[in-house]
C-alpha cells in the first residue's frame, strides 16, 4: 500500500488515459494540422472557375454591344460586389445564438443561419475575398469595353475614357462598401436570417 502511495504521489495523481482515447485523438490532430492547406487549394479552385466563368459572361455580354450594354454589366457587377460585401460583414459579426431559439422551433431558415454563422469566417472569405475580387477583376473588362464608347480624339481620348471609367468603379466600389458596412452590422441578424431562408429554396434543410 505505501509503495503504491508513493507511486501515486509522484506521478501526481493522475491516472493516465487508456490508449484507445489516446488512439482516437491521433487523426483529429493530423486533421486539423493540414485544414489551413486544404481550404487554401478548395479556395484557389474556386476562384479560377468563378473567374472564368464571369470573365466568358462579361466578354459574350459586351463584346460588339452597346455602351447601354457594357453599363448593364457593370452595375450588376457592382451590385454584386458590394452585396456580398455586405453579406460578409453581416455573418462574420452575427452570433448564431440569436437563431438557437427559432431553430428550435422549427422555423424554416434558421438552422441554416446557425450552420452560416459556426462557419462565418470561411463564408465571409468567398463572399468578401473570393466573389468580391472577381468582380472586381472582371468588371475591368466591361469597363475597357464602355471606355472604347467614350473615347474621343484618338489615343489620348482612349487614355482619358479609361482613367475616367476606372476612377468612376474603383469610387463606386470602395464607397458603395464603406456605406452599406454599417447597415451590415446593424441589421446582420435579419441579413444573415434572409440569405440563409432564400437558399432553402435551393438547398432544403435537412
Amino acid at each position: 500500500m505505501d509503495s503504491d502511495l508513493q507511486l501515486n504521489l509522484k506521478s501526481g495523481g493522475d491516472k493516465e488515459e487508456p490508449p484507445s482515447k489516446l488512439k482516437k485523438r491521433k487523426p483529429n490532430k493530423k486533421k486539423h494540422k493540414y485544414a489551413w492547406l486544404t481550404w487554401g487549394i478548395s479556395v484557389f479552385f474556386l476562384s479560377f472557375a468563378l473567374t472564368v466563368v464571369f470573365s466568358f459572361l462579361t466578354e459574350v455580354a459586351v463584346k460588339d454591344s452597346a455602351a447601354g450594354i457594357s453599363v448593364a454589366v457593370l452595375f450588376i457587377l457592382l451590385l454584386l460586389n458590394i452585396g456580398c460585401d455586405v453579406l460578409a460583414n453581416a455573418i462574420i459579426s452575427c452570433d448564431a445564438e440569436a437563431y438557437h431559439a427559432m431553430a428550435s422551433k422549427k422555423i424554416k431558415g434558421a438552422k441554416r443561419a446557425v450552420v452560416f454563422c459556426r462557419n462565418a469566417s470561411k463564408l465571409s472569405s468567398i463572399f468578401a475575398d473570393v466573389i468580391g475580387d472577381i468582380c472586381g477583376i472582371v468588371s475591368g473588362a466591361a469597363g475597357t469595353a464602355l471606355a472604347v464608347h467614350l473615347a474621343f480624339g484618338g489615343s489620348t481620348g482612349q487614355l482619358i475614357a479609361s482613367i475616367c471609367v476606372s476612377a468612376a468603379i474603383g469610387a463606386l466600389t470602395v464607397g458603395g462598401k464603406a456605406l452599406f458596412k454599417h447597415f451590415a452590422v446593424t441589421f446582420n441578424k435579419q441579413i444573415v436570417f434572409g440569405f440563409a431562408r432564400f437558399t432553402t429554396l435551393i438547398i432544403k434543410e435537412k
